[in-house]
């Protein structure tokens, strides 16, 4: 059997597990944690930190892994692109690209020299250079203040430009593991998230939702399948998404953006793509839209970052996040080319307890 490495091993990836092994993979699970719950589902666990690079890289030469996936984390997508590029498999982007991708404060830049759409940011590793810089560059604007490399909206405030700043920007900067941080211009409106496969730089597959922030402003709680998305706006998320995996040369795989449609002064909603990553969504945002399209989304995932060829899409709904049982889905009419968008089957919704 092939070995297929995870980058982690926890609740939110056990549909990976799953789906890995319905396509045929030994699966090896990593990460620090004993007690992740992802371990038990899996045929080997190797406890690695999966922060540590060169240690996961010793842990896939150790294990002779033929392919790599990673796990519902930012960190682990950036150490997968440097253990598949070093071991040469998979269809992963550069360690380099990776972070231009990953980290806020480039991931802007990248933006506005390339003419995309994006808000006025700035980014900062100093926070006396920031105290300085922030009021003579916005204003009296709203400003949102972030970490440049943390997720679920740990260390993010909201300010105005003319005020007070130094509690809010030690608060991003504690949060920051590389010490950096990026303040950028409040954009108002609906936010969202629109998942996609890539092959061959093109958009493969999309499925977008609306996003809920409950308990936290900042963390995504919830989210529900969206009737928001017209053709037209489906149209420029999508050319937005290629264009930049053509600038940036992605390889084949997931490409999922958290998008604002904000409405301006005119009335014309436009899309924002505010952040990008190359994993699936935590809190099993995999298997909300697996249950939403009838596919398995983790099988497309897998497939696409380590062969060249999509066979299986299909999603067994008999089968349940715990389930231990490995169900093959049904054989279904698939021609092996562009998926697109399939239309969820009717209204489904994920919700964080």
């Amino acid at each position: 059997m092939k070995k297929l490495l995870i980058a982690g091993g926890k609740f939110a990836d056990i549909p990976t597990i799953k789906s890995a092994k319905i396509l045929g993979y030994y699966v090896i699970t990593s990460g620090n944690n004993p007690n992740d719950l992802g371990h038990s589902f899996a045929d080997e666990v190797v406890l690695c930190d999966y922060s540590d690079m060169d240690s996961m890289l010793q842990l896939a030469k150790k294990s002779k892994i033929d392919a790599i996936i990673s796990s519902c984390d930012d960190v682990s997508t950036l150490t997968c692109s440097y253990v598949a590029n070093k071991l040469k498999i998979g269809n992963f982007d550069t360690l380099e690209t990776a972070k231009i991708i990953h980290y806020k404060d480039l991931w802007r830049k990248f933006l506005k020299e390339n003419s995309l759409p994006c808000p006025k940011a700035m980014g900062f590793d100093n926070i006396n250079e920031a105290i300085l810089k922030i009021p003579n560059n916005f204003k009296d604007s709203k400003i949102i203040i972030k970490p440049v490399d943390f997720a679920t909206g740990k260390g993010v405030s909201i300010a105005y430009a003319n005020e007070d700043l130094d509690k809010k920007l030690q608060f991003a900067f504690m949060n920051s593991k590389s010490n950096r941080i990026v303040v950028e211009e409040f954009i108002d409106g609906s936010n969202h998230g629109f998942s996609t496969i890539l092959q061959n730089q093109k958009v493969a597959f999309y499925f977008y939702d609306n996003e809920q922030h409950c308990f936290n402003p900042f963390a995504v709680s919830s989210t529900t399948t969206s009737k928001k998305f017209t053709s037209k706006i489906i149209k420029e998320v999508i050319n937005q998404i290629e264009q930049i995996a053509r600038i940036l040369n992605l390889k084949d795989g997931i490409f999922h953006t958290q998008i604002i449609l904000h409405k301006n002064k005119n009335g014309v909603v436009a899309p924002f793509i505010i952040e990008a990553c190359r994993r699936m969504g935590g809190d099993l945002y995999n298997e909300f839209i697996s249950q939403a399209c009838g596919i398995d989304y983790p099988s497309l995932c897998i497939q696409a970052h380590n062969q060249n060829k999509i066979t299986n899409i299909f999603h067994s709904i008999e089968s349940k996040v715990l389930d231990r049982r490995i169900l093959i889905p049904k054989k279904y009419q698939y021609n092996g080319g562009i998926i697109n968008h399939i239309k969820p089957r009717q209204y489904f919704s994920r919700a964080c307890i």
